[in-house]
């Protein structure tokens, strides 16, 4: 029975791992949940989006206290020497490339998205094509809203981004 369990696990392992490589290798774009990501309901999903990327690391990212830039209108404002860390808006996104002049360092950017019509526009990722350490893109909605709807707004998609979601209706997670 033992044997049985751990050869299905495997087999999930294996399935779920190369299945997320392909649909990057084809140009799909993956958004992931990211609740799904921190908090595993199983170690088959853990496991499987560890091939991806780091999970320790973006756990690290969102977690943990780091040198951040916010840049919200047209303000930035930094805490820390070297930001790993950027937070902006989604209708802040198109002047992050020309706005933001410590990029080396960034591995997560936070976007925020408040209204319905933010939901419904365009997300440019080309603003982030200056952003040599970027890992990690990770949209929070105040809006009900779904994998698919965002990979459907996303324009100008780089596959060295893993990009992720969550859903906060003002519940403060």
């Amino acid at each position: 029975m033992k044997q049985n369990l751990l050869l299905m696990l495997l087999l999930v392992f294996v399935y779920t791992g190369s299945f997320a490589q392909a649909s990057r290798e084809n140009g799909t774009i993956v958004v992931n949940d990211m609740k799904s990501i921190l908090y595993p309901e199983g170690i088959a999903r853990q496991a499987a989006s560890s091939s991806a990327f780091d999970v320790t690391r973006l756990r690290d990212l969102v977690g943990e206290v780091q040198s951040s830039m916010y840049f919200y209108g047209s303000e930035v404002k930094t805490y820390g020497d070297v930001p790993t860390n950027l937070f902006t808006d989604l209708s802040s996104l198109n002047l992050v490339n020309n706005s933001i002049t410590m990029k080396q360092n960034v591995e997560i950017v936070t976007v925020r998205i408040k209204t319905a019509s933010e939901l419904n526009s365009t997300i440019d990722l080309a603003v982030f094509s200056n952003f040599p350490n970027l890992k990690y893109i990770y949209f929070i909605s105040a809006l009900n809203t779904t994998s698919a709807n965002i990979a459907s707004r996303i324009s100008n998609y780089d596959r060295r981004f893993n990009i992720f979601y969550k859903i906060e209706n003002g519940d403060g997670n």
